[in-house]
């Protein structure tokens, strides 16, 4: 039973490895040909927009209140996405990646 367990275990964190390293590239570069690079540069400009109409501070950052302007849904969900817990948004934490640049 014991080596069972073991397998199970490991094939489990293997899965779970193989899970968040697709997660973590799910999101197309911005430089990428065909369809996926022209969503990325659609779905970039459109958050940047969202993103510049909620700054009313310009200090490139959102509080709730502002996030609340462009999205109820980040507005509800404002605490998981603080990840660095400021009060804030940041750019990264707006879009939820680091793989577009502001």
């Amino acid at each position: 039973m014991p080596v069972f367990r073991s397998a199970s275990v490991l094939a489990i964190l293997f899965s779970i490895g193989v899970g968040s390293a697709v997660a973590q590239t799910i999101v197309p570069k911005l430089d990428e040909s065909g369809r996926r690079g022209e969503m990325a540069r659609l779905m970039k400009e459109k958050s940047a927009t969202q993103f510049d109409q909620a700054d009313a501070s310009k200090d490139g950052k959102l509080s709730k209140e502002e996030v609340a302007t462009v999205s109820n849904y980040l507005a509800e969900n404002f605490e998981k996405r603080d990840l660095n817990k400021d009060g804030f948004l940041s750019w990264e934490e707006f879009v939820g990646h680091d793989r577009w640049a502001k």
